[in-house]
Order: structure tokens, then C-alpha cells, then sequence
């Protein structure tokens, strides 16, 4: 969890540095949260055993994505210089202080509960596929 985190955190703050400095947002998109997300989310559905296990998986590998966000977006709301993090094409044209609420908000309710499904779905279409332990230590040597 802990290396998910940082790989989260990592890549928000490099996010925020590369459109701080005024690369173009074509470029700064490849610094990709949501891809370590995604990433998280298919290892956590796979790693752990119980429901609650991924439930908590999801919303700890969001706090930090939801973190960054807020506060990348609080920059851009303090200073008005224009950021990736509230660019047209990700804030689908609200303002500021409706985007800000929508990631906090969004961030502790249906993000994660959505990481969450995601994962109770890979789990059960995975189930059938996990090797039976007390199975697997029968078989003849």
C-alpha cells in the first residue's frame, strides 16, 4: 500500500511541477494519477481476500490522488494561473469552486466506492481461476 501511495503522490507532484512550469498539457497528461490508480486497483482486487480489505484498499489509495488534486486545484484557484488540474477538458467547464467541491466530495464518497466495485468485479471474475489451496496440497509429489 504504502509504495502505491508514494507512486500516487510521485506523479501528482510531478504533474503539478511540469504544468506549474508551463508544459503544454499534452505533454504533462502522461504524468498519469490515474494510471497508477488503475494499476492499484487491479492489484488490490487480486491481492486481497476480503471485501473489506478492498474497500479499505480503495479509499487509502485515494486519500493521496484526492490530496494532490485539492490541493493542485486550490493553487490554481488562489493564483489563477491556468493548470492541468482545471484545464476544459477536466473540469468539463465548472468553476473553480464547484470543481474543488466535486473532488472533495467525489474523493471520499463515489471515487473510491467506484475503485471499489471495480475491484469486488475483477475479484469475482478472478475467483474461479484462484488455485484451491487444500486442493493444490493433495496432489501427488
Amino acid at each position: 500500500m504504502r509504495g502505491f501511495i508514494a507512486a500516487v503522490l510521485l506523479a501528482g507532484i510531478l504533474r503539478f511541477i511540469l504544468t506549474v512550469a508551463g508544459l503544454p498539457n499534452s505533454i504533462v497528461k502522461f504524468a498519469s494519477m490515474t494510471v497508477v490508480l488503475i494499476i492499484a486497483t487491479i492489484y488490490f482486487a487480486l491481492a486481497t481476500e476480503r471485501h473489506l480489505d478492498r474497500l479499505k484498499a480503495a479509499y487509502l489509495i485515494f486519500l493521496p490522488y484526492m490530496f494532490i488534486e485539492l490541493a493542485a486545484l486550490g493553487y490554481t484557484w488562489a493564483t489563477g494561473q491556468q493548470t492541468i488540474f482545471h484545464a476544459q477538458e477536466y473540469s468539463f467547464g465548472m468553476p473553480m469552486s464547484y470543481h474543488f467541491l466535486g473532488h472533495l466530495v467525489g474523493g471520499l464518497t463515489w471515487e473510491p466506492l467506484a475503485a471499489f466495485v471495480v475491484m469486488e468485479v475483477i475479484w469475482l471474475i478472478a475467483w474461479p481461476f484462484r488455485r484451491n489451496p487444500k486442493a493444490a496440497s493433495e496432489l501427488p509429489t
